[in-house]
């Protein structure tokens, strides 16, 4: 304590305070050498977790790059935020334009990302975006509890969610889960497309060449794939 007080700035009473509560919260713990301390359980959980999700991250994005190259569709990665789903990493397609994902926070009505964070997350953190985002976007009050169990319905269903525009731009995507050892979406994988150039049904190249990928990053994070009927 004589030594670490001075050079963390702080009196040897402040330090030993600080040492308590790190103690007592599992951050660190007494060595067997008397007036010693090493990182408690806690504090490795911690380095365990930031390891994962650095790993986890390199995982998707290989898939990202790999499933561009191999469906030449525009490729990304999405994870979720305390604001909402947001794209990590993306990789565009052999069509430019509207089509091509973009990079930061992603609408939960409409992108197929959207939808599987909405199907599988606890309710209380989606449907405050989805209340917003309809308001902003359709008008009036939002069927929120519709929205979520036909999105749950179609992943479980299909194994992946779409989205498909009826505007000019023909607009097409689709999403899958990538879970963690726990049965939690670590991540998603998405395609997009035209209606002309990327076929959604599940015998469709893009969509196997998808749940392969989502599939492969599974297993690579210790998760099991997500079954669909």
């Amino acid at each position: 304590m004589k030594d670490i007080a001075p050079l963390a700035g702080l009196t040897a009473s402040a330090a030993n305070n600080y040492l308590v509560s790190l103690v007592r919260t599992g951050l660190a713990a007494a060595d067997d050498k008397p007036g010693h301390y090493r990182l408690g359980p806690a504090a490795l959980s911690l380095g365990v977790s930031a390891i994962q999700q650095i790993d986890g991250f390199e995982i998707v994005r290989r898939e990202v790059t790999s499933l561009r190259d191999a469906t030449k569709r525009s490729a990304a990665v999405t994870t979720w935020s305390d604001d909402g789903p947001l794209s990590l990493f993306k990789q565009d397609g052999d069509q430019r334009g509207a089509f091509e994902f973009r990079t930061g926070l992603i609408p939960m009505l409409g992108s197929a990302a959207g939808k599987i964070y909405a199907a599988r997350l606890p309710s209380n953190l989606t449907t405050p975006l989805i209340e917003r985002e309809w308001a902003a976007v359709i008008g009036g009050k939002a069927d929120v509890a519709k929205f979520r169990e036909d999105a749950a319905r179609e992943l479980k269903r299909k194994g992946y969610t779409t989205i498909v525009r009826s505007d000019l731009t023909g607009y097409v995507s689709i999403a899958a889960p990538v879970l963690d050892w726990n049965g939690d979406v670590r991540f998603t994988l998405s395609l997009a497309g035209t209606r002309a150039s990327m076929k959604i049904e599940p015998s469709s190249d893009q969509v196997k060449a998808l749940l392969a990928a989502a599939t492969s990053a599974t297993q690579a994070l210790g998760g099991k794939a997500i079954g669909h009927d």
